[in-house]
């Protein structure tokens, strides 16, 4: 005779299976709740470190001491320090993010570069230079065809000696886009790009910027659906030729959250983040921010980690993952306040994986795809 089960004991079971559905989800939860928002607003990363001698080749001998040693990754400053009696330099740290690190003295490019590596000390990293600044040479800025833009040079400090790295920038006038760099002697960082660096060389030289008649097409951004949100053009200077880079962004109106951006063509650098880039094709595009209903207990909503996991609002895997929220965890008020809580933490979260394909890759495989497995595996408990 099979006995009848009390309604304590079905409480109890219930509670239990409840117990084992919430700790799979807690998992979730901690991992993304607790670690990775720290990541999210980027963990600090330890500087490399420089120390050494810093010498000429003509005359062949150390520079004097209270000459300037500054590194730079790419064309950003990254450190500086004095040097010593000897030509000796320590101290130098140079902040990430990697790249190559190159290195001037007496604002002269050292013939010494290294691929950054945060927490490394390189002791006894010799510097070498050809000689210390001594002749300055004019810096003379020019536009082709004449009154198609402006050439300035933002160093702003000419005349520079030989080897010494000045900033540039080509503005297009309107219906005009920036072609390349030109100069009879010295290099460009990159030629091709409107803001750039140029190194002086051993003679008066004039830099040129190039640029050519170029299509105009307008950005407009909407929201869907209206009530949800707005959709802002950030960088603001429409109309924009191709290929241009704007920055956009979307904000919710109370009640509701961002789902996604969407444009028939142009590119996305990130089709799931609200603050993002929107690369111009050669037409004029509408921009879309999708909006829908803020997810509240019992409501419809997003499983936002599991949505940047997957890379879409709509993958089956998340009918899973809303059934067993919807049928096991608000069934009950510590359930209820998991939900509220996971809906609180998961959004900056989900932010950060939906950036990085390797990181969306991760969470799918590693943590998201075995979540849903389980909840699939134990359906015929947890629905009864």
């Amino acid at each position: 005779m099979i006995g009848q089960i009390s309604g304590n004991d079905l409480r109890r079971r219930r509670a239990g299976r409840l117990a084992g559905a919430l700790g799979l989800l807690l998992a979730l939860a901690l991992i993304g709740g607790v670690a990775l928002p720290a990541y999210a607003d980027g963990i600090p990363e330890m500087p490399m470190g420089f120390a050494g001698t810093a010498s000429t080749v003509t005359p062949a001998g150390p520079v004097p001491a209270g000459t300037l040693v500054q590194a730079y990754v790419g064309a950003a400053l990254r450190g500086e320090t004095i040097s010593k009696a000897g030509g000796v330099y320590d101290n130098l740290m140079v902040a990430g993010p990697g790249g190559t690190v190159t290195f001037r003295v007496a604002g002269v490019l050292a013939q010494e570069s290294i691929a950054w590596e945060g927490g490394e000390l390189k002791i006894n990293f010799s510097l070498t230079i050809p000689a210390l600044p001594g002749v300055a040479y004019n810096l003379t800025m020019a536009v082709n065809p004449a009154g198609t833009g402006n050439a300035t040079d933002m160093t702003n400090a000419s005349p520079y000696a030989a080897g010494v790295q000045v900033n540039i920038k080509a503005v297009p006038a309107s219906g005009y886009r920036f072609v390349n760099w030109t100069a009879p002697a010295g290099g460009f960082t990159n030629a091709s790009s409107a803001t750039t660096t140029f190194t002086m060389p051993a003679q008066s030289v004039t830099v040129t910027a190039n640029f050519e008649l170029g299509a105009e097409y307008i950005l407009t951004m909407a929201a869907s659906p209206i009530m949800g949100g707005t959709a802002y053009d950030v960088t603001g200077t429409s109309p924009y030729m191709q290929g241009e880079v704007v920055s956009i962004q979307a904000v919710a109106a109370s009640g509701y959250q961002f789902v996604g951006w969407t444009a028939p063509p142009g590119s996305l650098a990130n089709a799931l983040a609200a603050a993002t880039t929107f690369t111009m094709p050669a037409q004029n595009v509408v921009v879309t921010a999708t909006f829908q209903v803020a997810s509240s207990p019992g409501g419809g909503g997003v499983c936002f980690i599991a949505t940047a996991a997957y890379g879409s609002p709509t993958a089956e895997q998340l009918d899973v993952l809303r059934e067993f929220r919807d049928g096991a965890l608000l069934e009950s008020a510590v359930g209820s306040q998991f939900v509220d809580l996971y809906y609180r933490l998961s959004p900056p979260i989900a932010d950060f994986i939906s950036g990085s394909s390797f990181l969306r890759t991760v969470v799918r495989e590693l943590l998201v795809d075995p979540v849903v497995w389980v909840v699939r595996a134990t359906g015929d408990i947890w629905r009864n």
